[in-house]
């Protein structure tokens, strides 16, 4: 598992109904790709981030695969409708177990 990680998300904490907001998203994650080699020639295991999901009141929002060519700290930038008042989850799921969640209320005006 990656030995640092810390995920940061920015969104307005109101929105106007039927307004459409901006989400950022980034984690600090190394990602390795698990194509290097040791100076002894042993194979670096991969390790990577390998999905990350927002939900919006449990409905999927935004969802991107990602594979062993994305760099260290992906950044996700996107946009959705302010529906309801609500909470926003934040997923990130990898190899090694790896697993952070963030979560975020939105109240609707």
């Amino acid at each position: 598992m990656s030995r640092s990680s810390r995920a940061v998300v920015t969104l307005p904490k109101t929105a106007k109904r039927g307004e459409i907001f901006e989400i950022r998203a980034i984690v600090q994650h190394e990602m390795e790709s698990g194509f290097r080699h040791t100076e002894q020639g042993v194979r670096v295991a991969r390790d990577i981030i390998r999905e990350f999901v927002c939900t919006y009141n449990g409905k999927e929002v935004f969802r991107s695969e990602l594979h062993p060519g994305i760099g260290s700290n992906p950044l996700f930038i996107f946009y959705a409708k302010a529906e309801q008042s609500g909470s926003l989850e934040f997923k990130w799921t990898g190899d090694d177990n790896y697993l952070t969640i963030v979560k975020h209320t939105i109240t609707v005006l």
